[in-house]
């Protein structure tokens, strides 16, 4: 049966499209069943529903359709849903003959694509013009033939209607340039040729209109091409960015000369409909007065603030409710990271994410009571770079008092304990009509109509310096938004509307009610310039305005300065320094004298004497540092000091140059902080980052550090390179991770660690498949991870710990567990066995179906056991398991089953345990086999050897009898036999030395051969003896050193071996339970053979060598495998024999070569078999005629 539409993966997702394209019969259709749609079309169909753009594919002859989400506007409510699955000829007919020959185009394997193409489109029940860019693109099928097409679709319409908005908007524009009260110009192309200018910018200029229009403004004026202007209207034109610039210097003609001026303005570039840029607008204000005016203050103030901003630790003073910040030094800003342009706003507006964090609230209370705050390691949330993050410090907010004795603002000073720098979030304003550029001027700028002044357009600025939103002021009459200002300004208002003169305004106070807050008086510069339609009518009135309330209150509270310094210095602890360059005058403060000497005292000590309390080491540093202050401007500089105690003291000394008129260094003005704790806290940090670096790179777990948000790969230990990463340490150091491991990005690690970084939170996850790129391939490993946060003191994260652990082996011998379980279970069907399994403590957890077949119910517990095993079987069954489960042994027993009839069957029952790596059991296995034939057939054979054991012991009783009487014949064969043969050799020997004179040489012979005839008797019967004693003594077995029987052995065959000049060589030696006496015989024997059968002219060399070890290592197939034997080697350099008789020469009387050149009995090697078997072993022999022969003796172990 084939798949349904829900399971093929390519149609899988997409959206409601998605839903619909499964749901759709496509048996149906010119397509088929999507089980036999062409692979490309299979792709392409999984490539759509997961487009966001608008996708349709048309596939065969007919264009059969299928589209994405993405798609499904542009055929609006009167084609869709329907055109899923059609021709496209039947869904587009009214722009058929459009786009029916770009398909067959497509269809001869052209691509073809239109932008901003009109559509004439019936979608929503009327015909309207839409405009798209399309894509054409052939769908090749597996045989290079075009299958179908593919129809990639942005629509354009709204793009085309605001560009054709925009040509109108554009002309209205250069109406108001011409009738704005601020000065205007437009420059077009690369050459900024001036295309128009107001009478306002030609003004400002200082030149006649014919003198610049329709020229290049670099060469109408030539005093500006050196003054970085050209390099920023290059920069806007080029990049499309506005530029704005505040009291920027410029210098222009007037009067006969250059003359420097100051100037507001911005530059923003000029589009055409297709967004390629054409000119740039510029909008000017001269405000040299105002920079003029402020310059004097600033000179002032320049001291104080030197002061501040040299401070190390930052400095900010809010003033007012409203706290507008009126000072803040370097460090402050750097640490606030919302750019230089803070002073003057308001606190709240500058850090707004401090609003529920506490300090607008202790700001406020400190403001209304006049008590100090004082706070230490607080965590403060700071936006830095658009990201919310935790910061650290130790601040205080201290009252200030203006001379009335009033609360006027309040003095924040505090530590910042992260040492990092944020920056301030830029504000982008996206909005590029020109009326918007108007609106965002840097000046207040509004349209009044009417003589009500309706409120036409007000930009962000004018609604900022008034206090009031754009919703209720705009299209609103002036004076209901702003009735504090009617009796002000109304009067002013009426002359410029009925003469149409413009009115110019200079520091003049109005009330104002900024936001609902009580009213003050702000100062403000503005110009009301009539506003003319094309008759020549005053219709209404443009306003510009700039607040210099700042400029006014600054002269105000130049007095004020030298107070504020005096609390400034002493709240810092700092010490001040002042050198006068050129008469090396150097005036400091006491606690100047407490940093550098460690005297609390009040001291009056030169320059020169101050010096010497510096370290002799850093001498350098100072000398390097002033050198540099000269060139730089500024100094800053750490070094050492020697108190008067003799202790070393650090210190951080900061400054800045003064220069006189001709620019000529004049003095230096600094200070110094004792930052000596801070020091010896950083050697502590640095010894324990020492110390954790060590740790790492001597754990045997894989460890890493990842530093920076790059993510650089600072350490790792030998455990990872070598096991997992299989890099060298010179490979990866001191590099990004995934440029190291770039196939980490298409994994889930680059996000968890992205993840880390965010949160600071740890993140472990166990047998998480990773896979690494390696000369062998890609590999993939099964790790348990961890990524730990690294963080500093102030915690502030500064990289991430990993923590890996290869656990690949364990989990694939998971899954191979698994996969047997699962041909285990398959298997238990299909066999006749009953078979069971259990956990670890014996209860149940599988049985197959042959069990649930036979006896109808499930093993759950001991009730349910009792009730299928026969009652006289139960206990012993229940014992032997206990016992199986507590001592980990075989279980095994034969029980009576109970069938679901009712009928008992005997089974027998065997279970083995299944241990894990550790040999722990984890559960029991096990099978019951039916055995009722087998029992029957048992308890017949049982009979059976009832009987014949009676029959046996019989014939033990009869083999007991013959036993003794086979002892009794050793002994008369020891005995009686021995008598005869000892009288004969006695007689002989007597004969032959007193009667040797009368015997004749052949009488000598004859008794010669009878003597050495009972020798060889004699020598037989020991031999038979010595058999026989091998099978009736009891055999008792002995731990020995086979090296002392060795050594008996050679100690009593000493003679022969001397004879012979024979050595015997013992290679190893090894302990072996053996029957001693037995064995030395077994020694003994193979010995004197060696001896007996060597070559006469070489002297007989005998190697013994012993080794212990398994079954299977031994050439000797009958061996048990797995048991332990000790390998006896005796070999020799004999004469050797033919391997044809290896197995004859343990026969007894079996003899190789005659007696005349070879005495024995041929019972030697018998005897020595008889024992090896005694000893539950094996002998082998091998050998070469003239080479030496070698016996291989096998006795296991015990």
């Amino acid at each position: 049966m084939g798949r349904t539409n829900n399971e093929h993966y390519f149609l899988a997702g997409g959206g409601e499209m998605g839903e619909q394209i499964r749901a759709k019969d496509w048996s149906k259709t010119s397509l088929g069943d999507p089980e036999n749609w062409p692979h490309s079309l299979q792709t392409m169909v999984t490539v759509m529903l997961h487009n966001p753009f608008g996708m349709y594919i048309a596939w065969g002859e007919n264009y059969t359709q299928l589209y994405n989400d993405g798609f499904r506007p542009i055929l609006g409510s009167s084609k869709h849903p329907q055109a899923l699955g059609i021709s496209s000829e039947i869904t587009f007919s009214e722009i058929w003959e459009i786009i029916g020959p770009l398909f067959s185009d497509v269809r001869n394997g052209k691509a073809v694509s239109f932008p901003d193409f009109m559509v004439p489109l019936n979608r929503n029940g009327f015909t309207e013009e839409c405009y798209f860019d399309f894509s054409y693109s052939p769908i090749r099928k597996e045989d290079g033939e075009v299958g179908g097409i593919l129809v990639t679709v942005i629509e354009t319409t709204e793009k085309k209607k605001a560009t054709e908005a925009l040509k109108e908007s554009n002309a209205r524009f250069m109406n108001n340039i011409m009738q704005a009260p601020v000065a205007m110009c437009v420059f077009r192309g690369k050459d900024y040729i001036v295309e128009i200018a107001n009478k306002q910018m030609i003004e400002l200029w200082g030149v006649q209109s014919e003198d610049v229009l329709s020229k290049s403004i670099f060469e109408a004026l030539p005093e500006t091409k050196n003054q970085y202007l050209e390099d920023v209207l290059e920069h806007v034109y080029r990049t499309g960015e506005k530029f704005t610039a505040n009291e920027q210097l410029v210098q222009l003609p007037r009067k006969g000369q250059t003359e420097n001026t100051y100037i507001n303005f911005v530059y923003e570039a000029l589009t055409e409909p297709d967004g390629s840029i054409s000119g740039i607008v510029a909008i000017a204000i001269e405000v040299t007065g105002q920079v003029l005016a402020r310059s004097k203050v600033i000179e002032n103030e320049q001291k104080i603030r030197q002061l501040v901003e040299n401070a190390p630790f930052p400095i900010a003073v809010y003033v007012g409710k409203e706290m507008r910040i009126e000072l803040a030094n370097e460090s402050i800003i750097n640490l606030w990271g919302k750019g230089n342009n803070v002073i003057g706003k308001s606190f709240k507006e500058v850090l707004p994410e401090l609003d529920n964090q506490l300090v607008f609230e202790q700001i406020k209370n400190v403001l209304d009571t006049g008590k100090s705050f004082h706070t230490t390691n607080t965590p403060l949330d700071l936006t830095i770079e658009g990201k919310l993050q935790t910061h650290y410090f130790n601040y205080s907010l201290t009252p200030l008092y203006d001379i009335n004795g009033t609360i006027y603002g309040v003095m924040n000073t505090g530590v910042d304990l992260t040492d990092l720098n944020v920056a301030k979030k830029k504000i982008e304003e996206s909005d590029k009509r020109f009326r918007n550029t108007v609106k965002q001027a840097p000046i207040g700028i509004s349209i009044l109509r009417g003589p009500n002044y309706m409120v036409e357009m007000a930009n962000e600025a004018y609604l900022k310096l008034v206090g009031r939103e754009e919703a209720g002021f705009v299209g609103s009459p002036l004076f209901d938004s702003l009735p504090e200002v009617r009796e002000a300004v109304n009067s002013l208002l009426e002359g410029v509307l009925k003469t149409g003169i413009p009115y110019h305004g200079y520091e003049v106070p109005i009330p104002l009610n900024r936001y609902g807050q009580e009213e003050e008086i702000f100062y403000f510069d503005f110009l009301y310039h009539p506003l003319k339609e094309e008759n020549g009518e005053i219709s209404g009135i443009i306003v510009t305005v700039t607040e210099v309330t700042e400029k006014v209150d600054t002269r105000k509270k130049t007095e004020l300065n030298e107070e504020r310094l005096n609390i400034i210095v002493e709240a810092s602890e700092l010490g001040t320094w002042e050198l006068n360059v050129k008469t090396k005058d150097f005036q400091y403060s006491k606690r100047y004298i407490e940093i550098v000497t460690g005297n609390k005292n009040d001291l009056n000590l030169s320059h020169a004497q101050l010096v010497k309390h510096l370290h002799p080491d850093d001498l350098h540093i100072r000398e390097k540092a002033f050198k540099e202050a000269f060139v730089s401007g500024y100094i800053n500089y750490e070094a050492r000091l020697i108190w008067e105690d003799q202790s070393i003291h650090w210190v951080e000394a900061k400054g800045k140059v003064f220069y006189d008129l001709e620019g000529q260094p004049e003095k230096l003005l600094g200070t110094v902080r004792d930052i000596t704790e801070e020091k010896q806290y950083q050697q502590k940090i640095e010894e324990s980052e020492k110390r954790f670096r060590n740790l790492v790179m001597k754990s045997p777990v894989p460890k890493a550090i990842l530093k920076g948000s790059d993510l650089i790969i600072e350490m790792a230990n030998v455990a990872l390179l070598k096991n997992i990463w299989k890099r060298k340490e010179s490979d990866v150091q001191g590099k990004k991770i995934f440029d190291v491991f770039p196939e980490l990005k298409q994994q889930k690690y680059a996000r968890l660690l992205s993840e880390v970084s965010k949160t600071g939170k740890v993140h472990s996850e166990s047998e998480s498949p990773i896979f690494i790129d390696s000369e062998n391939g890609k590999q993939k490993f099964y790790i348990d991870f961890e990524y730990a946060p690294l963080n500093e003191t102030d915690d502030t994260l500064s990289g991430i710990k990993i923590t890996l652990i290869d656990v690949t082996e364990k989990v694939e011998a998971r899954k191979k567990i698994e996969e047997s379980e699962k041909r285990f279970r398959s298997l238990t069907e299909s066999i006749p066995q009953l078979i069971w399994e259990t956990d670890e403590k014996g209860n149940a957890l599988f049985a197959s179906g042959k069990w649930l077949e036979f006896t109808g119910i499930h093993p759950k517990g001991e009730e349910e056991w009792r009730s299928i095993i026969h009652p006289d079987d139960f206990e012993e069954n229940a014992r032997t398991w206990s016992h199986s489960l507590a001592t980990g042994e075989l279980y095994r027993c034969d029980v009576r089953i109970k069938s679901k009839s009712g009928d008992y069957r005997w089974h027998t029952a065997i279970g083995e345990p299944v241990l894990d790596k550790d040999n722990t059991i984890i559960k029991w296995v096990g099978a019951f086999t039916d055995i009722q034939t087998e029992k029957a057939f048992t308890h017949e054979l049982e009979k059976q050897v009832a009987e014949r054991t009676k029959e046996l012991e019989k014939n033990n009783i009869d083999l007991e009898k013959m036993n003794k009487e086979l002892q009794s014949f050793a002994y008369i064969s020891s005995h009686d036999l021995q008598e005869p043969l000892r009288k004969i050799q006695t007689f002989a020997t007597q004969i032959i030395e007193r009667e040797s004179k009368n015997l004749s040489e052949i009488g000598k012979d004859k008794f010669q051969r009878m003597q050495n005839a009972a020798q060889r008797m004699q020598t037989l019967i020991n031999d038979l003896l010595s058999y026989s004693r091998t099978s009736t003594l009891e055999r008792v077995f002995e731990k020995t050193d086979l090296s002392e029987i060795i050594n008996e052995v050679k100690e009593d065959l000493r003679e022969e071996l001397e004879q012979k000049n024979a050595t015997i060589d013992i290679i190893e030696g090894c302990e072996l339970g053996v029957i001693p006496f037995q064995f030395r015989q077994l020694i003994y024997n193979l010995v004197s053979n060696s001896i007996k059968f060597s070559k006469p002219e070489i002297a007989p060399v005998i190697k013994i060598k012993c080794t212990i070890d398994k079954g299977k290592n031994f050439n000797y197939e009958v061996l048990s495998d797995n048991k332990e034997y000790c390998h006896i080697s005796i070999s020799d350099n004999g004469i050797g024999f033919d391997q044809q008789y290896n197995t004859k020469i343990f026969e007894v009387f079996q003899r190789l070569h005659g007696r005349e050149l070879y005495n024995g009995t041929g019972i030697g090697l018998a005897i020595v078999k008889k024992i090896a078997e005694n000893h539950n072993g094996f002998i082998t022999a091998q050998g070469k005629p003239d080479e030496g022969a070698c016996f291989d003796i096998y006795i296991p172990v015990t």
